[in-house]
Order: C-alpha cells, then structure tokens, then sequence
C-alpha cells in the first residue's frame, strides 16, 4: 500500500468522541483501566492527553509533569507498526517512549524492541476482581471486609442505597468536591480531582457512566461510579466515601459491585500508584489476576 507524507496533528479528547474512540479500546481482549473511555477525558487536562488516528492506529499522547509519552498504539495491522513508529519518531525528533503496554501486546510490539527491552511497571498495574467475590465477601479470606459491612449495616440501619441519577448528580458531586477539599492542604494537586469529578457528573449519561451513592441519615455520604470496557470487564473509576462512618467503604464497594456490576464478571479497581496503603488495601480484597503493563523506549 503506497503511503503518502502524514504530519501528527493531535486533537483534545472530546465527549463527542466517545464513540469512535471504544471501536479501538472495547475489545474482549482488553481489561485495563486506559480502555475505559472516561479515564481518558475526565483526566485529560491533568494528563493532557492528545489523540489521532493515522495508518489505521489510534494514537493517545500523554504530556505530564515536562515529559510525553504514548500508550500502546490500538487497532492497526501489524505490519504498519514500523511506520508508525517512524512517523513518531519524526514527529518527536528522535526516540519515544511507549508505556501502559498489556501482556497481550508485547509479542506484537516486538518488531520496534531493537536493543531495547520491555519494561515492568509494577506501580500502574491494574487490580482485576471477580464480581462475585466482591459482592458476595465469601469465604474466610473475606471474613475482615464481611466484619466491617455488617459493622456500617449495623450501626446505620436506615441506610439507603441509591443508584446514581440525574436527581442526586448535584448531591454526589457536592460530597466529592467536599470530600477532596478536606485533603487539599496536603495534597494540593486533588485540585484536578475536583476538576475530574466535575467533568464526570456534568456528562454522566454522555460518557455512559454507572454508579452507587449511599445515603446515611438522608446525606450522600459514599459514591463509586465507572464505565464498562467489554461485555465481561469494567472499570471503577472512583469510589468516595466518608471515613468517620466506620465501614461504609466497605459498603460501598460491595454494595457498587452488588447492584452496579451485576451483569459483568471483573470489576477492575486500578493502579496503587506504588502508595504502600493503598497497595495493602487492594491486595487484601484478593484480585483475580493484574492487568500487567510495561513501556517500551524506540529509538
């Protein structure tokens, strides 16, 4: 096929192209969190995440904190990666970064390794849990997180679940807009946090979103919502919850995978970002398996 001379003219990440972006990512053979369409947009400003399409690829650029990359190249033959990779390469000056590539690219990616070889990234693994085990807590090795729901169901009888709706949008995005408020003298940067919580309940229908809010004494007190990736996997995007209610995240995990989820067999819960807690607390809900992810340097 006669290629012509392409020039990388990149575009924001638009609800508007929602669609055309889940033709690529939606594929039974993906399960991390980067397929969810709404990671990509209710990020992009902190991100700053870039897109084209060229040669049949769907190309993502991440600019973060003075450097860029690309996630993985989706769609695409394979025989068209090393004029991709050529076109980046002009585009950019010399060598570029991959990162974010799953298990299932790496034989295909191979062809642009030269000397170069993939790279683990341990800290952006994805944890992948059956839904069942998270709404059901059943079993020894859930006997903790089963002792902290009942404790939430037992000193909050009045609780109430609640679906995530046009009618309380407003009621969930005033406790997450609190919520990370309360964190921001340590935490400055939660800023783009807010920014993305706004982004995600002002186009909650448009981006295709699902979600859970519990209300304790009549107040949203807790909420998780996220987005399938296929028939089989989604992806929980964020979980709030107020931590002075004792056991109400459990609640709301497994409450959001009760009636949330019932119709998919993964839920994925992201990355720990390498935070040690954060990393405890994923690993004792028991994933089903990590979505493995490595970068690539071609030079």
């Amino acid at each position: 096929m006669e290629r012509g001379i392409f020039i990388l003219e990149f575009k924001e990440v638009a609800v508007k192209d929602r669609a055309l972006f889940e033709t690529y990512l939606n594929k039974p053979e993906h399960f991390g969190s980067e397929c969810a369409f709404t990671n990509l947009y209710i990020w992009r400003d902190y991100y700053r995440t870039w897109w084209t399409e060229i040669f049949g690829f769907l190309l993502i650029k991440v600019e973060l904190e003075g450097e860029s990359y690309y996630l993985q190249p989706f769609g695409g033959k394979d025989e068209d990666l090393p004029l991709l990779a050529k076109e980046i390469r002009e585009a950019e000056g010399g060598p570029f970064e991959f990162r974010g590539i799953y298990e299932c690219s790496l034989e295909r990616l191979s062809c642009l390794k030269g000397e170069e070889e993939f790279r683990e990234n341990r800290d952006s693994w994805d944890y992948v849990y059956l839904q069942e085990d998270l709404a059901t807590l059943r079993g020894r090795r859930y006997h903790g997180q089963k002792n902290h729901y009942n404790t939430f169901k037992r000193e909050n009888p009045d609780y109430v679940f609640e679906m995530i709706n046009p009618e309380n949008f407003a009621e969930c995005l005033n406790f997450g807009e609190e919520w990370c408020k309360a964190r921001m003298e340590t935490d400055p940067s939660i800023v783009w946090e807010i920014r993305a919580l706004q982004e995600a309940f002002v186009n909650f229908e448009a981006l295709g979103l699902r979600g859970g809010a519990i209300r304790v004494n009549g107040k949203i007190e807790a909420f998780g919502f996220g987005k399938t990736i296929n028939g089989e996997v989604c992806d929980e995007n964020v979980e709030k919850a107020n931590p002075d209610i004792r056991g109400l995240y459990a609640a709301i995990q497994t409450e959001c995978a009760q009636y949330v989820w019932p119709d998919m067999k993964y839920i994925n819960r992201e990355e720990d970002i390498g935070l040690e807690g954060l990393r405890k607390a994923k690993e004792a809900l028991h994933p089903a398996f990590m979505v493995k992810k490595y970068s690539l340097l071609v030079k």
